[in-house]
């Protein structure tokens, strides 16, 4: 047998499936396949890469998952993975499809965005993406800045811009999602404006009515003093990807910059806020 994949299989409880599969894809992990558990209360998955060093770096990074390995023939992961896509309801009017995957919306009010992640995170799968888009819902965007903070896929700005925001500006560090970006703005008939680098790449002039943000609390938090000075008086900021038991950093950072908590939402242990900067 000539081997071209190598796989781990690992379980752990269900309510801590979805901060593991977040770490596993921020250390390099594409896909998750979901198999039969032994007990209820758990759920197993699977993961393949492309070479045995890479798994088990993972494997020796995550030994708590009690991953088992193995290897076998290479399939076309890429149509496997595209077969099983579908359109996934991200917020109440928020919806996102493959490029690949024909869709209409039931209600015509809502937003359709097509997307592939490829190399950038966000497609609305995860509930950190889910709890942003929602807290955008109720909203005013018409006429209005945007500033998307670590845009992944662009799936925020580009909710941004179809309710209605006189333009958005992503920012991103990672120079590999930035084609990835740039096509699914093409392919939503918008144009991107992304800076690749950090918020002091902003003059001191620049200023946005809302920014929107998708990071985990030790990736955001250096940012605060920019996301402060970026923000305008009467300004709203849209953070999500936070955990529930962490949120307490967040609200004591805003208790201290002047920002007043309009909404808070939780799906499983991830929370999201939306504040407004005094004016």
């Amino acid at each position: 047998m000539r081997v071209e994949s190598y796989y781990a299989c690992g379980h752990c409880s269900a309510e801590d499936f979805e901060l593991e599969s977040f770490r596993l894809f921020e250390v390099g992990v594409v896909a998750l396949e979901e198999l039969e558990a032994e007990k209820d209360s758990d759920i197993a998955f699977k993961f393949y890469v492309e070479s045995k060093e890479e798994r088990d770096r993972i494997v020796a990074e995550f030994s708590h998952l009690n991953f088992e390995c193995g290897e076998e023939e290479a399939r076309d992961w890429d149509l496997w993975w595209r077969e099983r896509q579908t359109p996934v309801k991200v917020s109440e009017s928020l919806w996102v499809r493959p490029p690949w995957v024909n869709f209409s919306a039931p209600n015509i009010s809502d937003t359709v965005l097509v997307l592939e992640a490829k190399t950038a995170f966000g497609t609305g799968e995860h509930d950190s993406t889910a709890l942003a888009a929602s807290l955008m819902e109720n909203v005013d965007f018409k006429g209005k800045s945007v500033l998307d903070i670590g845009t992944g896929t662009g799936i925020l700005s580009l909710f941004a811009l179809k309710k209605g925001a006189k333009f958005a500006v992503q920012t991103e560090i990672d120079s590999l999602t930035i084609p990835c970006l740039v096509e699914n703005f093409e392919q939503n008939g918008e144009k991107p404006n992304a800076v690749l680098g950090l918020l002091d790449s902003f003059n001191e002039n620049a200023k946005f009515n809302i920014i929107v943000c998708n990071m985990i609390r030790t990736e955001v938090l250096p940012l605060r003093a920019d996301i402060e000075r970026l923000l305008a008086k009467n300004g709203k900021f849209v953070l999500s990807g936070q955990l529930e038991c962490e949120k307490h950093f967040i609200l004591d950072w805003f208790k201290e910059a002047g920002f007043s908590v309009e909404l808070e939402i939780i799906s499983d242990e991830w929370w999201a806020v939306r504040s407004t900067k005094a004016d």
